[in-house]
């Protein structure tokens, strides 16, 4: 894909990105609040706003430079959710479901994205129907992928990402506080691992296999 491409691309990916993104950090915010906490919702995060959410690093320099690197979607992260256990009623519980909102945002996202390309397929689900110069089908193609990418991006079982959350809240509680310190260390640890190990291509066969899958039970809808 040469350059005037991938920024063709961007234009489009990056504002669902960025909305997929704010529903995933808001999801953690609402759930949070829902189960005790308010401390998101009274620092703003409780929104679709992407500013209150942006987190440099992840928000703007990871999914561009997965862009021009060839990932299979966007991928990144944004500034944590900040929860205040004092305030859950049992934490090892209500923080799994806090972690999980996020990813099941995403799955929410993805589902209404896919119906929006079965539309622009005129239910054919045949991606050669549509052409990359009908807007919609590109955002909703592009919103499909990017949300499955988010989901399963998120549950990498790495600290501060929400698969963490889950894999700690199983643990005891000495093992929990040594696993998640790792969080001081977590991103470069997961840049290091997108880079150096066969972990990228992992993701990447594992976002287009769930892409297809969609497809598979379409076509069986639909046929």
């Amino acid at each position: 894909m040469d350059f005037q491409s991938i920024i063709s691309n961007l234009l489009v990916t990056m504002p669902i990105f960025l909305l997929s993104l704010s529903v995933h950090e808001a999801a953690h915010a609402l759930s949070a609040y829902y189960l005790g906490d308010t401390t998101a919702r009274d620092l703003g995060r409780v929104t679709l706003n992407p500013v209150p959410h942006i987190d440099f690093l992840g928000t703007i320099v990871m999914p561009v430079l997965s862009a021009f690197t060839g990932g299979a979607a966007l991928i990144g992260w944004a500034k944590p959710v900040p929860v205040d256990w004092r305030n859950l009623r049992n934490i090892r519980r209500d923080d799994t479901l806090i972690a999980l909102a996020g990813p099941a945002s995403n799955i929410v996202l993805s589902v209404l994205f896919f119906a929006g390309l079965v539309v622009a397929t005129n239910g054919t689900i045949d991606v050669s129907t549509g052409t990359p110069g009908e807007l919609f089908y590109r955002f909703m193609r592009y919103g499909l992928i990017i949300n499955i990418a988010l989901a399963v991006f998120n549950m990498i079982p790495i600290p501060p990402l929400d698969g963490s959350h889950v894999v700690a809240n199983t643990l005891p509680d000495d093992m929990a506080d040594k696993y998640r310190s790792m969080g001081l260390y977590g991103m470069i640890i997961l840049l290091l691992l997108l880079n150096f190990t066969p972990l990228r291509g992992l993701l990447s066969s594992v976002i287009v296999g769930i892409y297809y899958w969609y497809m598979d039970v379409a076509r069986l809808w639909f046929s």
